[in-house]
Formats: structure tokens, C-alpha cells, sequence
């Protein structure tokens, strides 16, 4: 399914290949730095790729950013029970201990080797970052984590040839 889907993608015009990786980059733990070589090996533009990629992943990572005070009403008002509850304040702890040791700028660059942009995002809002700061900071990961994604393939690439 996903292999005629790329394949789809490849043979259409640039604005839905573009709007293809930008989906494909909205996706939680795919993100953008999967969606931008799988761009590049199926031969869209490498600019446009990394462009896709860093508008699809910021855009799925500042829903989650904008909405999360309704998650966490949301989150509050579910009744569960006091084993999921402890495994939630488990999962809580460790990410306020890596927001503590890292901060917004750290929990943002290495999120998505861990734990993904949409979760880090949530754990520096948990852990009572501001907004703003953690807009400005994930903004800055994705187009690290895209921009240089991207010239890895690109090298990987030429090395080949």
C-alpha cells in the first residue's frame, strides 16, 4: 500500500508531491526526517523535499503544541485505574527528568532520536515551559533534524555515484 502510494506520488505533479511529503512528515515518530529521504530516493527536488518536510512535521508539531491544554484537561478528567495511573506518573517522571537535564533546546534537538517531536513537545509543555519557548525551540529541531537529514541523503547519494 505505502509502495503504490510513493509510487502514485512520484508520478504526479510537483505541488501534490510536495503535499505527499508533507503528509508523510505530519506523521508522529515518521516526521520529517524519515519523510525527506524517502522524498529524495523517489527523485522529487531535494529543496522542495526538505521545504515538505519541514512545513508537514512543524505544522502536526504545533497542533499538538496550540491544543495541548485540552489534552491535559482531557488527560485529567479520564477516570483510570491506579495501575495506569502509576505507569502515567512513571512516564511523567522520566520525561521531567530528561526536561531537567536538558531543557526545551535539548528535549527539542534530541527528541526525535527518543521519543519523537509531538511527545517532546508535550513533555517540555508538561514540565511548564512556555509555549513561545517551545515553539521557538522545536521550530529550530525540525529544520535541524530536516535540513540536515537532508544533506546526509544528499552526500550518501553522491558518494554513491
Amino acid at each position: 500500500m505505502l509502495e503504490q502510494f510513493l509510487q502514485e506520488l512520484q508520478n504526479s505533479n510537483p505541488i501534490l508531491q510536495f503535499i505527499g511529503v508533507m503528509i508523510v512528515a505530519m506523521i508522529p515518530f515518521i516526521e520529517g526526517y524519515f519523510a525527506v529521504p524517502v522524498g529524495i530516493a523517489i527523485g522529487f527536488s531535494p529543496v522542495m523535499t526538505i521545504l515538505a518536510a519541514i512545513v508537514g512535521n512543524w505544522i502536526s508539531v504545533m497542533v499538538v503544541i496550540l491544543a495541548s491544554d485540552r489534552v491535559k484537561q482531557w488527560l485529567q478528567s479520564r477516570k483510570t485505574s491506579e495501575r495506569k495511573q502509576e505507569k502515567q506518573n512513571k512516564r511523567l517522571e522520566r520525561g521531567q527528568k530528561l526536561f531537567h537535564k536538558y531543557g526545551v533546546p535539548g528535549v527539542s534537538l534530541l527528541g526525535p532520536l527518543l521519543i519523537g517531536d509531538h511527545i517532546a513537545a508535550l513533555i517540555c509543555i508538561a514540565s511548564g515551559a512556555s509555549k513561545r519557548y517551545v515553539i521557538i525551540w522545536q521550530t529550530i529541531a525540525i529544520v535541524v533534524w530536516a535540513v540536515g537529514t537532508g544533506i546526509l541523503v544528499l552526500l550518501g547519494i553522491n558518494l554513491v555515484k
